[in-house]
């Protein structure tokens, strides 16, 4: 008896001897309502080895991705649900239902996990009922939404003890898989039912797991505008007194050390790899600190080494440098050895360079072997000069008389490395104390008569003209960055005045230089800086240019070599945009950023708002009610007078809502202005 004869007298279905066969369109003819595939189906167990995949499966599309997965659910829970078979004339047993599910038994026995012997639960389904089950049971499926899954993990550890590792095994995920998921889990319930209700994204959920606290996760949800509660935006206000493992101070101090100190960290579970962009650091005071005795050490050590002075800063001022000349190094003799080295060196530099010549005069450049030849010879000639030059730098060095009349500066690059300047002269060591003066061209002539007036005291504090300018500074810093032409101007400006020495003396080699004022640096001084409208655009092309630009200075010059003339003039205005500072502790008079804003048509009103945070509750109450009244005409009320100062500046914040009226730090200053009176010291 063949197995699809068994099959028959399982299921019911036999030929009566001497009846004719009818076929499927004779049932259906007769009875409507009954078709051969109303017969019953029965379970069976089939050995792996007698199964394969029916090409009557509806589904064609089989991704590999998820395979390994599902074979470990299989490994730890074992088959959940049976294969639909139907019976072949060879014996074996072709899957129509189920064909991933055998795909993961069969790499679970490759690998020694499902023994050879150990047969597979089925069902057993007559042939002609293949393409219907095929179907049935690969339509209707609903995936398990994401946020059942989350709390499902949860209750895995929680009701069944288990751990990440084992949660990882168990079910084919990685364990770094699990440790997210638990990481969502421990968000406020709330969340977790608006992510079911499809009222908030998974980007929003992984910035909000920043937060450990869920009653603090919800005060900063619901702290938030609806409109304002991107993932950007959450994880902005959640990192807004911390710095990333990336930026200038956590290089230079390292993360490790900063940790031995006892240093908080944040690090974003959900970021790609170990990107440092995703690690916060939230103690700055401890971080500026152990920076600064890094610092110091650096500079013991530079005392050590015999120099007259020492100076170091976390941010250098490049253009201090102008302020020195420079004493030239010196280079000693070489040792017998050293000498012979150098030699050597210089004989097989030449003779290498006469074999290269040779190479180009007398060889076919069209050789099969001519470029692979010529590319060896350049590299060993270049390997040999590296290598001479090196010998040559070791016989460089500095006299101690060179010491004793100069001396050395440190500071932090802008990717966080050390970075020193030996053999400084200062200008009152080298040319006196008047002469060293006028060629400061940062010095103040007049400053020491300002701070020397009795008279002296400033119109607004000096916390609130850093806030003030620093808004200024980045609406000055979207402007620029949206007109490529007036950046190219400002750009070619800079280096002119450098080349021309139009700063005063100084022989730099790096002519150009640009410290970069970055949202690290807006958002300290200027207050509600995230909101405002030129953090927006500066932080979009931030990102939009952190993705399109490659990793490697290298691979970076051969990428704008490549680009259009349209892309290099808007990175270049991006660039430039992101070194204008103008932000001043003090009354400012006119300079250079006045005649920027006025190339590019800048009017703080569109940039900037006078609300209670960003300047009435900084001012005094007589200040804030002049405000109104210039701005409205109306002069202040017996009740506006008895206000308490939060409740007027609130009040006065409302009057001045649509009136574009700007605080004297913040007006065009014209060509022949000076500064006010009532904000001059």
């Amino acid at each position: 008896m063949t197995v699809i004869d068994k099959a028959r007298k399982n299921t019911g279905v036999r030929a009566r001897k001497g009846s004719p066969k009818r076929s499927g369109s004779d049932v259906a003819a007769g009875d409507p309502h009954r078709l051969a595939s109303d017969a019953p189906a029965r379970d069976l167990l089939v050995p792996l080895d007698r199964l394969c995949l029916s090409t009557a499966n509806v589904r064609k599309a089989s991704p590999p991705h998820g395979l390994a997965e599902l074979a470990a659910l299989i490994d730890a829970q074992g088959l959940l649900q049976r294969l639909s078979v139907i019976a072949q004339d060879d014996g074996r047993h072709a899957v129509v239902a189920g064909g991933r599910r055998l795909q993961a038994i069969q790499m679970l026995a490759a690998q020694g996990r499902w023994p050879a012997d150990r047969p597979v639960a089925c069902t057993l389904f007559e042939a002609d009922r293949a393409v219907q089950v095929s179907l049935a049971e690969n339509s209707g499926r609903e995936a398990m939404h994401p946020a059942d899954q989350i709390e499902a993990f949860q209750r895995l550890v929680h009701e069944d003890g288990l751990d990440v590792a084992q949660i990882a095994d168990r079910f084919g995920v990685s364990p770094l898989t699990v440790q997210r998921r638990l990481k969502l889990a421990r968000l406020s319930t709330r969340f977790i039912d608006l992510y079911r209700a499809d009222e908030i994204g998974s980007e929003q959920l992984q910035a909000l797991a920043l937060v450990d606290d869920p009653a603090a996760q919800e005060a900063l949800w619901d702290g938030l505008r609806p409109c304002d509660r991107s993932a950007w935006r959450i994880r902005e206000v959640i990192t807004a007194e911390a710095c990333t493992a990336d930026s200038r101070l956590a290089r230079f101090v390292g993360l490790d050390a900063y940790e031995a100190e006892g240093g908080g960290v944040r690090r974003d579970l959900f970021a790609s790899g170990e990107d440092p962009r995703s690690i916060y650091l939230d103690n700055l005071p401890l971080l500026h600190t152990l920076a600064v005795d890094k610092l110091r050490g650096v500079a013991a050590a530079l005392h050590e080494e015999g120099w007259s002075w020492v100076e170091c800063a976390i941010e250098p001022d490049g253009l201090a440098l102008r302020r020195f000349t420079r004493e030239p190094e010196s280079e000693r003799e070489p040792t017998a050895d050293e000498a012979a080295a150098l030699e050597a060196l210089a004989i097989r530099l030449r003779e290498q360079t006469d074999a290269y010549d040779q190479l180009q005069d007398e060889v076919d450049p069209d050789a099969d072997d001519f470029d692979n030849l010529e590319q060896q010879m350049a590299d060993a000639i270049d390997a040999t000069a590296d290598e001479l030059s090196r010998l040559r730098q070791a016989l460089r060095t500095w006299r101690p008389e060179q010491k004793a009349r100069s001396g050395a500066m440190a500071g932090l690059d802008h990717r966080g490395g050390l970075h020193i300047e030996r053999g400084l002269v200062r200008p009152a060591d080298d040319l006196g104390p008047d002469r060293a003066r006028r060629l400061d061209p940062d010095e103040d002539e007049d400053e020491g008569d300002a701070v020397a007036s009795p008279s002296a005291r400033p119109g607004f504090s000096e916390r609130l003209m850093r806030d003030l300018t620093a808004h200024r500074t980045a609406a000055l810093q979207a402007a620029l960055m949206q007109n490529p032409r007036i950046a190219l101007v400002t750009l070619v400006h800079r280096m002119a005045e450098t080349v021309f020495g139009l700063y005063g003396t100084g022989n730099d080699v790096v002519k150009v230089t640009v410290r970069v004022t970055g949202d690290s640096t807006l958002s300290q001084d200027a207050s509600d800086y995230a909101s405002s409208p030129a953090a927006t655009l500066l932080s979009q092309a931030e990102t939009e240019w952190g993705d399109r630009l490659p990793g490697s200075p290298a691979a970076l010059f051969q990428w704008l070599l490549g680009q259009p003339d349209t892309a290099l003039q808007d990175l270049l205005a991006y660039c430039t945009a992101r070194s204008i500072h103008a932000i001043t502790p003090r009354s400012r008079s006119r300079d250079h950023s006045d005649i920027l804003a006025e190339a590019l048509g800048v009017d703080m009103a569109d940039w900037w708002l006078p609300t209670a945070a960003t300047y009435l509750s900084s001012v005094s109450k007589a200040q804030a009610l002049e405000a109104v009244k210039e701005a409205t005409g109306v002069g202040a009320t017996a009740v506006m007078a008895k206000m308490k100062k939060g409740e007027l500046a609130a009040h006065c914040a409302r009057q001045l809502e649509g009136t574009r009226w700007l605080p004297g730090p913040l007006r065009a200053m014209p060509a022949t202005a000076t500064p006010d009176p009532d904000d001059d010291a």
